[in-house]
């Protein structure tokens, strides 16, 4: 379910005492997150009149007379917001406006005062500390992940976070840059993030914070390339004959599977268990949005199932597919253990492309993408595929079929311009 976010003027009453940045007979500036018609408000600290607000824009007019320090608190908790969004998205997990709302006003109580680390290793290990406590192994690898680049500015060697410099800074900027756009974006949002909570943890200062000497916007609208496969690709790969002594005949099966059992994400396809497996039909809850799902299997899905249970490996924890094992007997295990086993399957997804011609990134990402165009392709109404998909809203689903592949706008301009001619 998407969060719609916009500043707004609280005009429902009026400020009746003077308190942080409140003037007397104006009103609240409020941030309202709007999630499935329900508003939820995160306050600024801010007031304003009306003739001091442009309701339009959502946004204090030049007039105000705190006006860029009015903007600058919108955007704080507007950018504050877009990460918690973000974050939950690399995780994996659905994300509600009330969970923001309280991780936001309850700024980060991840440990007592008396423990926090002034030092910016270990401080993010106590953050990623918190997530595993808590049984949150998505979040606890988004802070993980990010204190790795600290660490290899830093040189292994942890530093207080008074005394970074400008030129610290920009040297983690320049050490991300050769990533992909949304990559940097990603850890620079998190890299951001725990400044954030360092600030509100009484560490330093709001003018120690990293956004004044980076110049890449951490919270731009990157467009994500395209992950749809040709549909004559995806033929190519079917007629494969993988040897069945080999990793690639097993990836080529999970393909199959992902893609004839709608699309489904890797992550819930390695945690389908033997039991959830009925009359040829699955039932799960999903990862990322927490819903369930009860659906018959296309025939093909049900055949690969089949070819599972005699397959040499079996799991002994009682899943489908021979990656999860008694071992892995907590949720970062589990995690982990999918995070290696994507890590095989995307080598061999790129391997099998390079047997069938196709010279673009391969990934479990374009069997779901190609699932939805593929649908789309043949006509299928989008209200058929949002719900084969999973997805809360069409808007969701659009994104799947927003980017159309180019020999079929080519095909489709030189037919109209026949028809001119």
């Amino acid at each position: 379910m998407e969060i719609a976010i916009k500043p707004i003027l609280w005009t429902y009453r009026n400020i009746i005492k003077t308190e942080n940045n409140y003037v007397v007979g104006e009103h609240e500036v409020r941030i309202r997150m709007t999630q499935n018609r329900d508003p939820k408000y995160i306050t600024t600290d801010y007031s304003s009149s009306v003739e001091n607000w442009d309701e339009e824009k959502g946004c204090p007019k030049t007039s105000h007379p705190k006006h860029l320090e009015l903007v600058a608190k919108i955007k704080k908790i507007t950018d504050d917001i877009e990460y918690e969004i973000k974050t939950a998205e690399k995780a994996g997990r659905q994300i509600t406006h009330v969970e923001i709302k309280t991780t936001l006003t309850n700024q980060f109580k991840l440990i007592t005062p008396a423990e926090k680390p002034n030092k910016i290793l270990a401080y993010i290990q106590s953050i990623i500390d918190h997530y595993e406590s808590v049984k949150n192994p998505g979040y606890a690898n988004v802070f993980y992940n990010n204190k790795l680049t600290v660490k290899k500015l830093l040189k292994d060697k942890d530093k207080m976070f008074l005394a970074f410099t400008k030129a610290d800074h920009e040297a983690y900027e320049k050490q991300i840059s050769d990533l992909t756009e949304s990559t940097k974006s990603h850890y620079l949002r998190t890299y951001y993030r725990i400044w954030n909570l360092a600030i509100a943890d009484g560490l330093c200062t709001k003018d120690h914070h990293p956004k004044k000497y980076i110049k890449f916007k951490a919270y731009k609208r990157i467009r994500t390339k395209k992950r749809s496969i040709k549909s004559d690709y995806w033929e190519r790969i079917l007629k494969l004959k993988p040897s069945k002594d080999t990793r690639i005949y097993r990836s080529h099966l999970l393909m199959q599977f992902m893609y004839y059992a709608r699309g489904m994400n890797f992550n819930d396809m390695i945690k389908l268990k033997k039991e959830d497996f009925i009359n040829n039909g699955i039932v799960y809850k999903r990862s990322k949005n927490k819903r369930n799902y009860d659906f018959e299997l296309h025939p093909d899905a049900v055949r690969v199932i089949k070819l599972f249970e005699e397959y040499p490996e079996q799991s002994d924890a009682g899943y489908i597919f021979p990656f999860i094992m008694k071992e892995h007997d907590t949720a970062k295990k589990i995690d982990v253990r999918i995070d290696s086993a994507l890590k095989d399957f995307n080598e061999d997804s790129k391997a099998i492309a390079i047997a069938i011609g196709w010279n673009k990134s391969f990934t479990s990402n374009h069997l779901r993408h190609g699932f939805a165009s593929h649908l789309n392709e043949a006509n299928v109404d989008i209200k058929i595929i949002q719900e084969a998909m999973g997805h809360e809203t069409q808007a969701d689903t659009r994104i799947y079929l927003a980017d159309i592949e180019d020999d079929i706008i080519t095909n489709a301009i030189n037919a109209a311009l026949k028809k001119v001619g």
